[in-house]
């Protein structure tokens, strides 16, 4: 018999519109769910960015490749990590450079998408589409 899989997946949202924002780092909040077999959702929270404000006021741009940043930025960056560290999947729209780079020292593994739907309803289509699951079941 096949053991049961339980991964955690991490969406940055926006909390007043339960929307994707269209930068990752100025989610006001990460929606955490566990997924088994990537087909059941059987855990969700949501987890506050305490950050989200001054990332939107003082770094409202994507950094690119090559761009310098401060420490303090960079800082932001790792703290987000920490949120969502225990996810194995991090997906949202853009993330810039350096967001990346604290996510790949965390160990996340990010996936950038573009998301236009609400969360659950992506969610959903993804389960419902079997994407998820690699179309292997």
């Amino acid at each position: 018999m096949k053991e049961d899989v339980i991964e955690r997946f991490g969406f940055g949202v926006m909390a007043d519109r339960d929307e994707i924002p269209n930068i990752f780092s100025h989610s006001d909040k990460f929606l955490i769910i566990d997924l088994k077999n990537r087909k059941e959702i059987i855990f969700e929270e949501y987890r506050k960015n305490p950050h989200a404000e001054i990332v939107k006021t003082k770094y409202p741009m994507p950094t690119g490749m090559g761009e310098t940043i401060s420490d303090e930025e960079f800082q932001i960056y790792k703290d987000i990590a920490e949120i969502v560290k225990d996810c194995k999947y991090v997906t949202g729209n853009n993330l810039g450079f350096y967001p990346k780079m604290a996510m790949d020292k965390a160990g996340i593994f990010y996936v950038m998408q573009s998301v236009n739907e609400l969360p659950r309803d992506h969610i959903n289509s993804l389960i419902e589409e079997r994407a998820y699951a690699g179309f292997r079941d």
